[in-house]
């Protein structure tokens, strides 16, 4: 369901209709795609709709913005706050959230970007399944275009000029017909796909790249990372060789949009003998009860839309 121009945004601390949220054809962050974003989901539970890690992404969002020296003049508090008023106003649909901080204009277009106003915009869509399909697993592609290395930006930050290569990438998977595409880094090691962390298991261990490969420090990988562990799994994190992969027994990916999603073949090469294969349907279900807070070690994680907004303070 795509957004209509009556659909709530929060901009700039208002809640307007997303017909009134201008955007300057002057702005810094349209030219140059300086600015950074966050992807949330809002789930189903018990206790009314809830948005899960909600504080963790909007650290990292705020820690982007620092990054990229955007000058985002709200606490981490009323930007929690602000996340909850949106879904509340769009409605039940409002399952996935997208915040956005970029830089405004001042009249210029040089690269200095000298006094240039930062604004902030949270808004949602319906989103539904990520990857959608009657097949049982993801079908993925080995770019041939190189996940950027952190020589050249940082990769922990969410910076939207940094997804130009993931959407490259991704277009060159879905012209060979595939869902998604596998990114290899400069030395020719698995990164990640366009949107998602990756996961294989081999021999019994759980092994995902480190953050020296060239990914995001996903917040979906962290969460799987520790349910892993906690049901028992080793859980590595190394380089993994694009030979490797394919003969894995079982891969699978993450992230805020695709949840947990497991891969079926890599560059036509079915991989493993069952998808999902036995690991990730356990973590594949175990994740899903916990987004859903129905799992009690991990109610911290699920954040009420309709609790009760926590005291406003300016940073």
């Amino acid at each position: 369901m795509k957004m209509n121009k009556h659909d709530k945004v929060w901009f700039d601390g208002r809640l307007i209709d997303l017909g009134d949220a201008c955007v300057s054809p002057l702005a810094y962050g349209l030219h140059y795609g300086w600015g950074v974003y966050e992807g949330l989901r809002a789930y189903d539970t018990k206790k009314g709709r809830a948005v899960f890690r909600l504080r963790d992404h909007m650290v990292r969002f705020l820690d982007s913005a620092r990054f990229m020296q955007l000058d985002v003049q709200y606490s981490l508090d009323e930007l929690c706050d602000a996340v909850k008023e949106v879904c509340r106003a769009n409605g039940s649909q409002a399952d996935y959230i997208r915040p956005l901080a970029y830089y405004g204009e001042n009249g210029e277009l040089g690269l200095g970007a000298v006094n240039v106003p930062t604004h902030v915009l949270i808004m949602t869509i319906h989103m539904g399944a990520y990857i959608r399909g009657g097949a049982p697993g993801a079908s993925l592609i080995t770019s041939s275009w190189e996940r950027p290395s952190n020589l050249a930006t940082s990769l922990t930050a969410k910076v939207c000029g940094n997804y130009v290569s993931s959407i490259i990438a991704k277009r060159e998977a879905m012209r060979q017909g595939a869902d998604e595409a596998l990114m290899l880094n400069h030395n020719g090691s698995v990164a990640e796909a366009s949107a998602e962390n990756v996961f294989m298991v081999r021999h019994g261990q759980l092994i995902t790249p480190g953050l020296s490969e060239g990914i995001l420090e996903g917040i979906t990988r962290d969460t799987v990372i520790e349910l892993a562990r906690e049901l028992g799994y080793e859980v590595v994190e190394r380089s993994i060789t694009r030979g490797e992969i394919v003969i894995a027994d079982e891969v699978f990916m993450t992230g805020t949009a695709v949840e947990l999603h497991p891969v079926r073949s890599i560059d036509g090469i079915p991989i493993g003998k069952d998808v999902p294969g036995p690991i990730t349907a356990e973590l594949r279900e175990l994740y899903g009860k916990v987004v859903r807070g129905e799992v009690e070690d991990h109610l911290d994680w699920v954040d009420p839309i309709d609790q009760k907004p926590a005291r406003r303070r300016k940073k």
